[in-house]
């Protein structure tokens, strides 16, 4: 995004204003979501389930799974494998060591907007010189193409956690699934007066109920950390190398957004802590990805 635009920087979002991941439900999306409502501290989860040889498995009942809050187990009162709608960032690097895959980033993230329903959301990100989010929050795929082609500009540093603690604030409010979905090519090199951690980030996308998807091209930092923080949160990540093809694992995050199971549980006790979250599937060799924790906090 143009670094004299002001329109699409982290000020001019304050002014106009997650594999699986755990979040507060809050007000329907759809009208089979309706009947959510009165579960007012209903956990819902969102999770991934693969057979031995990675495919994704969709067609499990409810008694297949068991979730163990705080090592105790709890019945589960909401289950569905229908495609449920998502509300995203796309988080683009856009440092100076981006400059040559500037293009190929732009054809590949055209891949995720392409496969997104009408009732999924999304809206573009970057980060670079200055850490840019659009106000724009749509489901209108030439609107999203637009943004990507005319507003990613590189150049600067790498506010890595910056970036990513902006795009998870962007969402606040926002009801259903949060995903942020993070692009880049090495680890954090912010030096400015806001500089952000690992640990914030991940404490914030545990207590927002975000998940994190992280797509990493050669660089270890980013791996090593930002991965850490999509594993906590149901997310997925992929290490690419620089002659990979970054547009397949953009079309790997939307395969999997379209196909995981959403599981809901009320808490045994709203203490406004941390909990521990252990999500299990029975069934010879499945795996099952899942947040790993989640804030037990009384809905306001």
């Amino acid at each position: 995004m143009r670094p004299h635009s002001p329109r699409f920087t982290v000020a001019a979002l304050a002014l106009t204003t997650a594999f699986a991941a755990v979040l507060w439900l809050g007000p329907a999306v759809s009208a089979r979501q309706a009947a959510f409502r009165s579960a007012v501290h209903t956990v819902a989860i969102y999770a991934t389930v693969r057979d031995p040889v990675g495919r994704l498995n969709t067609n499990l009942d409810a008694s297949a799974f068991r979730i163990l809050d705080n090592g105790r187990p709890v019945d589960i009162s909401i289950f569905s494998n229908e495609v449920q709608p998502f509300t995203a960032v796309i988080l683009l690097d856009m440092s100076g060591s981006m400059l040559a895959r500037v293009l190929v980033v732009r054809e590949s993230t055209k891949r995720f907007i392409d496969a997104m329903s009408d009732r999924d959301r999304a809206r573009i990100g970057s980060f670079g010189a200055e850490v840019a989010i659009s106000p724009i929050l749509t489901s209108d795929k030439a609107v999203l193409m637009r943004v990507l082609s005319d507003e990613m500009w590189p150049g600067g540093f790498t506010p890595l956690w910056r970036a990513t603690l902006a795009a998870m604030a962007s969402l606040d409010g926002e009801s259903g699934r949060r995903v942020i979905l993070v692009l880049s090519d090495g680890r954090d090199t912010d030096s400015g007066r806001n500089h952000s951690s690992p640990d914030e980030v991940k404490k914030k996308a545990v207590r927002d109920a975000c998940m994190v998807y992280a797509i990493g091209i050669e660089g270890p930092g980013f791996a090593n950390d930002l991965a850490d923080v999509a594993e906590e949160t149901g997310g997925g990540h992929f290490e690419l190398m620089s002659d990979a093809d970054i547009g397949s694992s953009f079309t790997h995050v939307a395969e999997e957004l379209r196909h995981q199971y959403l599981l809901g549980f009320s808490p045994i006790v709203l203490d406004g802590k941390v909990h521990k979250l252990d999500v299990q599937v029975t069934g010879k060799d499945l795996k099952v990805r899942a947040a790993k924790s989640y804030v037990a906090r009384e809905d306001k």
